[in-house]
């Protein structure tokens, strides 16, 4: 006994040396390949700007109001097309908190510029879009076939990222993204701050012929759209009271609801009006206090201004709910 654990012993760093010679060869002293893998992990998610509306529909916040910012949920699904390149990802957005208002579908691969420090982001648009959006029957059929040939790009459009502190911050080379014919020829102005948990973006044009505006948000200030946690509701009526059964009883399962600003509508069949359960978490910017921010769930006849119900928790709890004698809803996180 004692040979034979001293002969496996004997094979645990002939082991390691040979994993580690393999990474090496792996990484092929790329010095970008740890910022590589970090960059696409906090890419990788879902992403809305709804507390950044909420501060703006305050009575006083500081902008004006042609400078308010639409709602955006910018959705980043990594997908596997090795023609393409190793870290590809599909983004589909839509606009109002509507998934039927699409407002920008992309297809991105990230690289190391390899002989120098940053990450590359490449842009390319889709050449039959309808069949590639997430709500179609070819949805995934697409993702999984896709290649360069379904895609067109623009010179100069790609987006260059450098680590600054705990974010990436990514632009295009200035004026290199440039489009359009005569009068209209315009560049394009891309720039992206991406941490563990928050990606902003500012996406603007301007004319080549002057530098003077052409679409886009009227100034600088970034869309602050924040990473999301999905949790699952139930939502559920009842006829005479959740301790009595009835036969309009209604009980609904396993609803996706995000937790910025993300919301599911419901029919109750004992009054039949409409009813959501939203929830938020909430970086509360007004008070410099350690236990200002707060993760709430309202439930809502739809149309109405008033909250019939509201639930507080501790920031990013893993479960909320809240019960009536005639509804209850609770919600649980999915990590």
């Amino acid at each position: 006994m004692k040979k034979l654990s001293l002969l496996v012993l004997l094979h645990i760093p002939l082991f390691f040396a040979f994993a580690s010679t393999t990474e090496s060869k792996i990484d092929d002293g790329d010095p970008n390949v740890r910022d590589l893998g970090v960059l696409t992990n906090w890419f990788e998610g879902e992403f809305d700007n709804d507390e950044q509306l909420w501060v703006e529909a305050r009575k006083d916040w500081w902008g004006n109001p042609d400078e308010k910012h639409g709602r955006i949920h910018a959705i980043h699904k990594r997908i596997k097309a090795d023609s393409i390149g190793k870290y590809v990802f599909y983004i589909e957005e839509y606009m109002d908190d509507d998934p039927t208002k699409v407002g920008r579908q992309r297809i991105v691969s990230f690289e190391s510029l390899g002989d120098k420090p940053g990450i590359v982001m490449k842009l390319y648009f889709l050449r039959d879009a309808k069949k590639f959006l997430m709500a179609s029957e070819t949805h995934d059929e697409m993702l999984a076939s896709v290649t360069k040939e379904a895609l067109f790009g623009l010179d100069g459009c790609n987006i260059i990222f450098q680590r600054n502190g705990d974010q990436y911050h990514g632009s295009m080379v200035d004026r290199a993204c440039q489009f359009g014919e005569g009068d209209k020829k315009r560049y394009s102005v891309h720039d992206i701050v991406l941490s563990e948990n928050a990606y902003w973006r500012v996406d603007r044009t301007f004319l080549v012929s002057d530098n003077s505006f052409y679409k886009g948000h009227p100034n600088a200030e970034p869309h602050k759209m924040r990473k999301v946690k999905i949790y699952k509701c139930d939502v559920s009526f009842y006829e005479k009271a959740y301790y009595l059964p009835g036969e309009k009883d209604k009980s609904y399962k396993d609803l996706r609801v995000h937790d910025q600003g993300g919301a599911a509508y419901v029919l109750n069949p004992v009054d039949g009006k409409t009813y959501f359960v939203q929830l938020r978490n909430k970086e509360y910017p007004f008070y410099a206090l350690e236990d200002s921010d707060f993760f709430f769930l309202r439930f809502k006849e739809k149309g109405t201004q008033a909250s019939i119900a509201l639930a507080f928790a501790e920031p990013n709890a893993k479960k909320i709910g809240f019960q009536m004698n005639w509804a209850s809803a609770v919600c649980e996180c999915e990590e």
